[in-house]
């Protein structure tokens, strides 16, 4: 075989995994973000754990869950969301995803309107303000760890490919 010839076959199985390489990645990214559940933080540039729940939270059915999974919801959620020959999107269908990955800080004024109780004692109108904070908890984004993992599997892809 001469090297002309053998430059192209090159060529031709280098053209070959490289329609499969988004897949691939997206893959490592889903997998990245079900593992940071699994580790209760992000892990980029040094790992953050997230911050813990409030201590008597009202709601909390079951103590000692982790953070994060209550019906497992959000974590069933994520996916690749759009795909396409040179790009890959993860992320989540779920409206309080993004909430819980960048935080969230609300305040409201709300307006109770007079009533009289079911014991006959009344309430005056009057309003009150509410602070809503959701702590940053984030599993999906940007990671040197994540990417290295997508270089790592291209790499075999690529190996594989030469074989």
């Amino acid at each position: 075989m001469e090297p002309a010839e053998g430059i192209k076959l090159l060529e031709q199985k280098f053209k070959s995994v490289l329609p499969r390489l988004p897949l691939l990645a997206g893959n490592e990214a889903v997998n990245f973000a079900l593992d940071n559940f699994k580790r209760q933080g992000f892990l980029g540039h040094a790992f953050q754990p997230w911050a813990i729940r409030k201590v008597g939270w009202k709601k909390d059915r079951r103590k000692g869950r982790n953070l994060l999974i209550d019906t497992g919801r959000l974590r069933r959620s994520i996916r690749i969301v759009s795909l396409t020959q040179t790009s890959v999107t993860v992320g989540s269908d779920v409206k309080y995803a993004k909430a819980h990955n960048e935080g969230l800080r609300i305040g409201l004024i709300q307006t109770v309107k007079g009533f009289t109780r079911k014991n006959g004692s009344e309430v005056k109108p009057h309003t009150r303000r509410i602070d809503q904070r959701i702590p940053r908890r984030q599993f999906l984004g940007e990671s040197p760890y994540l990417n290295a993992r997508i270089v790592r599997v291209f790499t075999a892809e690529f190996m594989k490919s030469l074989k």
